[in-house]
């Protein structure tokens, strides 16, 4: 019951990133995975429909409660978004007033990416990021989206990741994800804005604002 409480919720939402994943997130759903022609089919609505690209989201939605493949989808929904090469996403574990820290299983995701890959790093172990630690930790301290053109210049950032995955983030833009509480519950990281890594732009901001 609470479960479609929260997705009529985001049906009725303005039809921003931040509200979809919050109600999204909230909800504990997963979503089918989309073969290509679904893909292509999200593309065309997001360049011809944008309130329709946001709403089909939701309209997706199955009865399989797995976490991994929800925060599977939704980083698939950022990165067509906001033209990013790739995106990771991390939730918050910890008790409130608590040590706290944000774990991803999902990670280094693109549209080409086939869920299982991107679950698990080689050891199948999660990637774990302190509070407060690098780009990621600092979004979830301090609840501020951030938007930046070169990663390796920005002191707060953290190559771990890259170091980790093999890949070089240059262009980064990542956002709080928060509750109907207002909590912080996660943060999606939006990585290297395609062609080349191009810097994300002011509208790519503001619809990942809540």
């Amino acid at each position: 019951m609470r479960r479609r409480a929260l997705l009529r919720k985001a049906s009725s939402l303005p039809p921003t990133t931040a509200h979809i994943l919050s109600a999204l997130l909230e909800s504990r759903v997963s979503l089918p995975q989309y073969p290509p022609s679904a893909l292509d089919y999200k593309r065309h609505l997001k360049e011809h429909n944008e309130r329709q690209f946001f709403l089909e989201l939701v309209k997706d939605v199955s009865n399989d409660l797995d976490l991994t493949s929800l925060s599977y989808k939704i980083l698939i929904f950022v990165c067509l978004l906001v033209d990013a090469d790739r995106g990771s996403l991390f939730l918050v574990e910890g008790a409130a007033g608590g040590k706290k820290s944000l774990v991803s299983k999902v990670f280094d995701v693109h549209a080409g990416t086939p869920l299982l890959p991107c679950c698990s790093t080689e050891n199948c172990n999660e990637v774990q990021v302190p509070w407060g630690k690098g780009i990621i930790g600092y979004v979830a301290e301090h609840g501020e989206t951030v938007n930046i053109p070169d990663a390796y210049q920005d002191r707060r950032f953290n190559d771990e990741i890259d170091k980790l995955t093999g890949y070089k983030t240059k262009s980064l833009l990542c956002t709080p994800i928060r509750n109907s509480d207002g909590e912080i519950i996660g943060v999606a990281q939006a990585i290297n804005k395609t062609p080349g890594g191009a810097p994300f732009t002011d509208d790519d901001e503001k619809l990942l604002l809540p």
